[in-house]
């Protein structure tokens, strides 16, 4: 067959594009493609799990198995399932997050937003300037100034770092080079065929991702996520401000390590990309409030004791030589409001790119985490809560829990009665990330498994004694990649249940507070990175969140490292942020009247 009688296949928003026979379906042309669409079935439609939609082009008509499973509103949007629909012509096909394997989700995940150059902090002027002379004496900097002058940009200072090189600099390019200001001060000049950049960071107590932008173009040129150096002090940021009170150099040491690691970050970024750390000019650094006074160095012991105030909680621009960072030497970092002690920046980033404050419904928002933030906008007022939800959900505390990685169980369904799994990459399995735990718990509570308290019902297949209390085996020893059973433990179970009652007594406590209830939620926004790529339906099912319609939800991904791109790329964001501040009231879970009764309400799945 040749080229001219194949099909075309275009997937958005991954934008790859494959050629299939009209006999091929679209899961066929997904995998062909190299994309990974969730199919726990083997293509049989009975998971449902590869819902895609058809933007355009003509497809097979629906089949008996999609109009039994798929609801009336998702008919009349162009929803089908992968695997039981055949192109009759050229198609485009929209694929939503929830049916990507969860590494896919993570790459994808954010969307670029366009802004006006009007809105940049940062602007680069090209000059072309004539040589000193006789006849012409003045200073470098008086003819810097009155060159950006004629080109209509008044600056007031230049940044002293660049007097030491400037103009053994200004001389070797011959004077012609871009001017870089920020506001009225003049931080670099860069060679004109380099544009400035910036870096974006979202720095959690677990991952720091972080974003470098070409600041002409807006475009993200590449982006890379570690882990946060700090966990070797401890998990939580309760742990860290223990050692930081407890060891006299404890703070710096904390710093050090944030610093060493953003540099080398910095370092990775560059080098992928051929451009060189001389052009970053601003940055933007998103994290909670612990995490904030670590990179800055402010002091945290008041962080660890009740009433748990910050050192500031607005927003505050620093030069970035003064944090040891390895960029231009007239770069500055801005670092965003926090909204108390456990509701830092990266909420306040999150925030800023769901648009929250601007949506006059209620909606409510929270970033999942070690620490997971909450947010509830109602008739204006906006409020927050904090809720130590643990590492669970990323693999952590867990007997066979991992991060997401090749050969990790994200999903698992039961399918004729038998418990059904896919792993990333198809590897063979090696552990069970955050999504599958979820998945299994849903899953197991729905098959009466497991029951209300997370107890297993002894009598049910792959149940068995364990070292302490019974277990359920996933995966046998012969199926599995490190040569013993894969389970799930009591204890993995009691985890998961501590983990999903705090941030459902965080949504509950709101919801008191503004004096409505779960069914006036009329948007849920679901960020982070475990946020990306959990099961909603498990979701609701174990108690996690309130049973509200799934089209209500919105899985939004890292939005805290979306929210500190816009904010590197709009001073009207960053004016934004203080708004947004002004109108939120933090509430305190702990000393809430209710708390306890509704956290013991929220202790069963």
């Amino acid at each position: 067959m040749s080229d001219i009688d194949l099909l075309e296949i275009d997937f958005e928003p991954i934008g790859k594009r494959v050629k299939i026979k009209s006999s091929q379906s679209i899961l066929a042309a997904a995998q062909a493609a190299g994309i990974q669409i969730a199919a726990l079935c083997g293509g049989y439609g009975t998971c449902g799990a590869c819902k895609v939609r058809v933007m355009s082009g003509s497809v097979s008509e629906l089949t008996s198995v999609e109009t039994l499973r798929l609801n009336p509103v998702e008919i009349e949007a162009g929803m089908r399932f992968a695997c039981q629909t055949f192109p009759r012509t050229d198609v485009k096909i929209n694929i939503p997050p929830e049916s990507l394997s969860t590494f896919q989700r993570l790459q994808l995940e954010g969307t670029e937003e366009v802004f006006d150059t009007s809105e940049s902090v940062i602007k680069a002027t090209p000059l072309h300037m004539p040589p000193p002379t006789i006849d012409d004496l003045r200073s470098d900097s008086l003819r810097i100034r009155d060159e950006l002058k004629r080109n209509g940009i008044q600056i007031s200072k230049i940044n002293f770092h660049y007097f030491s090189s400037m103009s053994d600099w200004l001389r070797t390019h011959e004077w012609e080079f871009k001017a870089i200001t920020r506001g009225d001060e003049l931080i670099s000049v860069i060679p004109l065929s380099a544009s400035p950049l910036g870096i974006a960071v979202d720095i959690g107590s677990t991952k720091v991702a972080a974003y470098l932008i070409d600041l002409e173009t807006n475009k993200t040129l590449a982006k890379k996520g570690i882990m946060n150096p700090q966990i070797s002090y401890g998990e939580d940021v309760v742990s860290r401000i223990a050692y930081a009170n407890e060891n006299p150099d404890g703070r710096n040491e904390l710093q050090g390590k944030l610093i060493e690691s953003l540099n080398q970050l910095i370092s990775d970024l560059c080098e992928e990309t051929g451009q060189g750390a001389y052009q970053i000019v601003e940055i933007v650094v998103v994290c909670n409030t612990a995490i904030h006074h670590f990179f800055l160095n402010f002091p945290v012991r008041q962080l660890g004791i009740y009433p748990f105030i910050p050192v500031i909680d607005e927003a505050i621009s620093l030069p970035a030589i003064s944090l040891g960072l390895n960029v231009s030497r007239g770069a500055y970092v801005f670092v965003p409001n926090n909204i108390a002690g456990y509701v830092g920046a990266d909420h306040v980033s999150m925030l800023i790119a769901s648009k929250i404050n601007l949506k006059e419904k209620t909606v409510l928002a929270l970033d999942i985490g070690t620490n997971t933030e909450i947010s509830l906008s109602h008739q204006g007022k906006i409020y927050s809560c904090s809720c130590a939800s643990g590492p669970a959900f990323e693999g952590a505390h867990i007997k066979f829990g991992m991060r997401a990685a090749d050969g990790a169980i994200e999903r698992a369904q039961f399918i004729d009665g038998h418990l059904k799994y896919q792993t990333i990459n198809n590897k063979k399995p090696v552990g069970i990330c955050g999504s599958g735990i979820l998945d299994l718990i849903g899953t197991l509570r729905d098959a009466g498994i497991i029951n209300e308290r997370g107890n297993f019902n002894r009598d049910c297949p792959n149940v068995r004694p364990a070292t302490r209390n019974y277990e359920y085996v996933v995966v046998p020893e012969k199926d599995s990649g490190i040569k013993e059973a894969i389970t799930l433990t009591r204890v993995d179970i009691n985890e998961i249940i501590l983990a999903k009652s705090a941030i459902r007594t965080g949504i509950d406590v709101l919801l008191i507070e503004a004096n409505i209830k779960a069914e006036d939620i009329e948007e849920f926004i679901v960020a982070g990175a475990f946020g990306t790529y959990l099961s909603l339906e498990n979701a609701i099912r174990i108690g996690m969140f309130p049973d509200i319609p799934l089209d209500r939800f919105q899985q939004v991904g890292n939005a805290a490292g979306i929210g500190a791109k816009n904010l590197l790329l709009s001073q009207k964001l960053r004016t934004e942020c203080d708004f947004l501040c002004d109108k939120t009231r933090y509430v305190e879970l702990t000393s809430h009247p209710d708390f306890k009764n509704i956290l013991v309400q929220n202790m069963s799945l």
